[in-house]
């Protein structure tokens, strides 16, 4: 077996456990939803959005139909969504907290035209997935600033939230390079097979990080 093969199996693989550990990070929040403080309500509908979308993705490939329109649409649900999320948790820049409907309008604009008028739905996004891994790591970089400022919630939920940051700002930190020249990719299957090999692990670390949160703000601090 030769390595793009080797490393498709292991892609292949990785995708069905992650969106098993989503599955399980969507239940798991369903299922104590009443104990969810606004952050982590806020991070729920993402993870819904997330798991509607990969499983939509996950169909479109086994029937062997081009899945890349569902990108474009994620990409504008994973802007508002993550916007959304990090919205109660970051108060400093004060620029930042008074513009920020404006940015979010302006920046889901620049999402949709990109797919209207620059990049095609059936072809990667490439600038407005880049606009948006750009400011979510920002999102994440700032969270860790305002946590030293101003800490807003108990010890173990802080600690949770952190875990949950950490996760996206390694994700998206390590994946942006994979969709900012994955068009590039995409004409080169020597290359395109190992980064997404790569990107698939890192959505792995991604879902088992936040399963590990969610679980330690729950269950952690009952054990102790």
């Amino acid at each position: 077996m030769d390595t793009n093969a080797t490393l498709h199996t292991m892609y292949s693989y990785t995708v069905k456990i992650t969106l098993l550990i989503l599955l399980i990070n969507v239940a798991f929040c369903i299922f104590q939803r009443k104990k969810l403080n606004i952050p982590f309500k806020r991070l729920l509908y993402f993870l819904i959005w997330n798991l509607f979308i990969e499983t939509l993705a996950f169909i479109c490939i086994k029937l062997e139909y081009n899945n890349l329109p569902l990108l474009h649409i994620y990409t504008l649900g994973e802007f508002l969504l993550l916007s959304y999320f990090f919205k109660v948790l970051v108060d400093k820049p004060t620029f930042l907290k008074k513009g920020f409907t404006y940015f979010i309008v302006a920046g889901s604009l620049f999402i949709i035209a990109n797919s209207v008028f620059f990049q095609p739905i059936f072809g990667f996004n490439t600038f407005a997935k880049t606009f948006v891994q750009v400011i979510i790591i920002s999102y994440a970089i700032l969270y860790f600033y305002n946590l030293v400022e101003n800490p807003l919630f108990s010890l173990q939920v802080s600690k949770s939230l952190r875990l949950v940051n950490s996760a996206i700002l390694v994700y998206y930190s390590g994946s942006l390079f994979i969709f900012m020249c994955s068009n590039v990719y995409l004409e080169n299957m020597e290359i395109y097979v190992p980064f997404w090999a790569f990107n698939a692990l890192l959505n792995f670390l991604f879902q088992l990080l936040i399963l590990v949160g969610l679980w330690n703000v729950f269950y952690k601090k009952k054990v102790l």
